[in-house]
């Protein structure tokens, strides 16, 4: 089995798990009927529940993946990347005269 980055802009094969980052993720599927021990009412046929089917699955980021990426969330189509550090807005610096003046430290 040969798995790759789950960066679908990246190539990278996993080799060794020494590089990047594993990730456990799981997706609930629809629910299935399935028989269980009880018998129907009036009936000699097991009764049928509906349980939700959960999937598990083991996607990898390479190392250099891993650094910028985190995976979200796993989804029909695909796994969805988000940023491992989120953006933070810069904030302005006020400008006063006394950080204007040349010769002023701190």
């Amino acid at each position: 089995m040969n798995l790759t980055c789950a960066n679908k802009e990246c190539k990278a094969e996993l080799k060794y798990l020494r590089g990047g980052r594993l990730f456990l993720m799981e997706r609930s599927l629809q629910a299935f009927p399935t028989p269980v021990n009880r018998m129907a009412p009036g009936t000699s046929r097991p009764m049928a529940v509906s349980k939700p089917v959960a999937l598990r699955r083991y996607f990898w980021l390479c190392e250099s993946c891993s650094k910028e990426y985190v995976i979200r969330s796993w989804t029909e189509q695909g796994v969805e990347l988000a940023p491992r550090y989120p953006r933070k807005p810069i904030q302005s610096i006020p400008h006063s005269r006394e950080l204007m003046m040349p010769g002023l430290v701190g």
